[in-house]
């Protein structure tokens, strides 16, 4: 994954944030609706939706659903941000990833993305109709 241009940022860190709430130490159903919403408003196609999730947010938060008391009231925006982008101007050879809990991603893939496309349809039969 790229590091985003600074125009990209405030839609990016939109995504971040909305994407984030799917790491909490919490039942996260409840924030699927309001995250897919986020998703669909932003200027990315699915297949790069997928990746920030897959390569941008989960590498840095995944190890929240492994506390035993992890964060469950939001991650800072700022350090959020702050995390994925020192992660991101490293060499993609020197991000750390593994495949700790990577059917998580996956798993939150397979809900979203229909949400995502259902919301996307909604507005577009808004703005014509």
């Amino acid at each position: 994954m790229s590091f985003p241009q600074a125009a990209e940022l405030p839609a990016r860190r939109a995504v971040w944030r909305a994407l984030s709430a799917l790491y909490l130490d919490t039942d996260t159903d409840a924030f699927l609706p309001h995250v897919a919403q986020v998703l669909a408003a932003s200027p990315y196609a699915e297949d790069r939706l997928w990746r920030i999730l897959r390569d941008e947010v989960h590498p840095v938060l995944h190890a929240n659903l492994l506390a035993v008391a992890g964060e469950w009231a939001g991650f800072d925006e700022d350090w959020l941000a702050a995390r994925i982008l020192r992660r991101l101007a490293r060499p993609h050879w020197a991000r750390p990833f593994g495949c700790v809990l990577c059917g998580h991603p996956r798993r939150q893939w397979r809900i979203l993305r229909p949400l995502i496309a259902q919301a996307r349809q909604a507005a577009r039969d808004d703005a014509v109709g």
